[in-house]
């Protein structure tokens, strides 16, 4: 005799469709995500782990993939002549644009003083001291011998400078020698300030520079340059 199968002709009363490979891998998928909620702060906790949680991985996960090559933020200072930086006046105005290059304030006709006192005045070949100050911000492959070449162009070179001026003065990893009426430091600044350029830079592949070779009269900056 026929089992008795219900209206819809379907299978007999009481027996039950296996369940297949994706629902079983679906429960698997769910028992795995609980598990690992309820397991990652105990685990961070006990082994000292760094495991994302889900929310965070979420975050990662629709955050925007950059497209491109991405360059360093500019990490050259924007301090003024009072070495503070982004220096707002009396009137509410951001007094760093009556500065050159952010940092030196002119005290007379073409002579510019630093936050730490040094004086950019016009002279040498070059017709002003910034001037020849410049020749050392970029290289000069062809001219004999080394060249040292300041990192950041003229506002890092500026900054770079006053800062070996401070060093100096306080004795702080420097060397001093006199020269009739010029003053000679060589300062090592304990951290990269530029690199060795020239003919013989570009023999040695360009070593680092750490130090800064300054020379003044007075306080009167006659040239300035990394080695």
């Amino acid at each position: 005799m026929n089992r008795i199968r219900n209206r819809s002709g379907s299978q007999p009363f009481g027996k039950r469709r296996p369940l297949g490979s994706k629902s079983l891998g679906s429960i698997a998928v769910v028992l795995l995500v609980g598990f690992y909620a309820f397991a990652q702060p105990h685990l961070n906790d006990r082994f000292g782990w760094q495991l994302p949680g889900l929310n965070q991985q979420a975050e990662q996960d629709a955050s925007p993939v950059p497209t491109g090559p991405t360059q360093p933020p500019d990490q050259t200072p924007n301090r003024s002549a009072s070495g503070s930086s982004d220096a707002i006046d009396q009137d509410g105005r951001n007094s760093n644009a009556d500065l050159r290059y952010g940092l030196l304030r002119e005290i007379r006709p073409n002579e510019f003083l630093s936050p730490e006192g040094l004086r950019y005045v016009p002279g040498s070949a070059e017709g002003h001291r910034l001037e020849h100050l410049r020749r050392h911000t970029e290289d000069m492959p062809s001219r004999p011998g080394k060249h040292g070449v300041f990192d950041g162009g003229m506002e890092g070179a500026l900054v770079t400078i006053d800062d070996a001026y401070r060093r100096a003065k306080t004795k702080q990893r420097s060397t001093k020698q006199t020269d009739r009426d010029r003053t000679i430091y060589t300062v090592d600044m304990e951290r990269r300030v530029g690199y060795v350029g020239g003919r013989e830079g570009k023999r040695q592949h360009h070593p680092i520079a750490r130090r800064v070779k300054l020379v003044l009269e007075d306080t009167i900056v006659i040239t300035a340059y990394p080695l």
